[in-house]
């Protein structure tokens, strides 16, 4: 197994964890409260417009033209294509784009961005990789096994078009990249190097954990636990 593919074993705890979460579940079952998925999509909103920020930022550290040209491009998807699919859904709430503009980011979900955008401005590639794999990596892989869980009832499952995009092979294609980039920037790294490769990872682990749980319990701080 590559040194990238084996960081999901680093963090299957959380990786399951997050997996298992009651929002994750009942999205899959189509019974996720609205309101949730709503309070959700407008703070994952905020979100990738920071998370594209750190894409530029592995632009701007890159060495190669070619990764150059994959952090743009995945920037371009997540500006143009994934947001695109939020602003649909937001849409049948009657929540406009302005709406979403102005929404607040949460505590947590401030205090996940920030750490990305402290490692990508302390760190190199390899460490912006690790950072931003998390979020991809786990939307594909749970969107693919809802709809291997659910298949019987997907058809009627409000979240359909949800769980159908992050499942696609186009999306997967997407990040794909990722993993042989991380692996060639990680061949010659030090043991403790690849340590704090791993720790990026696993953090980002438990920051889509807790996403999901501030979603679920539609949480902007502390003061509302």
């Amino acid at each position: 197994m590559s040194f990238s593919k084996g960081l999901k074993e680093y963090a299957k705890e959380a990786w399951e964890a997050g997996y298992g979460h009651p929002f994750v579940q009942e999205l899959g079952r189509g019974t996720l409260d609205r309101e949730k998925f709503k309070f959700y999509l407008l703070q994952d909103y905020q979100y990738l417009l920071a998370y594209a920020k750190v894409f530029a930022l592995g632009v701007v550290k890159a060495d190669s033209r070619e990764v150059m040209a994959r952090f743009s491009a995945s920037q371009d998807a997540i500006l143009n294509s994934e947001m695109a699919l939020h602003r649909e859904y937001m849409m049948s709430f009657g929540v406009t784009v302005r709406d979403m503009d102005e929404a607040k980011p949460s505590l947590f979900n401030r205090t996940y961005t920030a750490n990305m955008l402290a490692v990508g401005q302390a760190g190199g590639v390899a460490e912006i990789l690790a950072a931003i794999l998390p979020c991809a990596w786990t939307y594909s892989d749970y969107a693919k096994r809802l709809k291997n869980d659910f298949v019987d009832n997907l058809s009627e499952n409000f979240y359909k078009s949800w769980i159908d995009g992050y499942a696609s092979d186009e999306f997967y294609e997407s990040f794909e990249w990722f993993f042989s980039a991380l692996d060639e920037l990680c061949r010659y790294k030090s043991e403790q190097e690849l340590a704090r490769i791993r720790e990026i990872f696993a953090s980002g682990m438990e920051f889509e954990y807790l996403f999901w749980d501030m979603s679920y319990k539609r949480q902007m701080s502390y003061d509302n636990i």
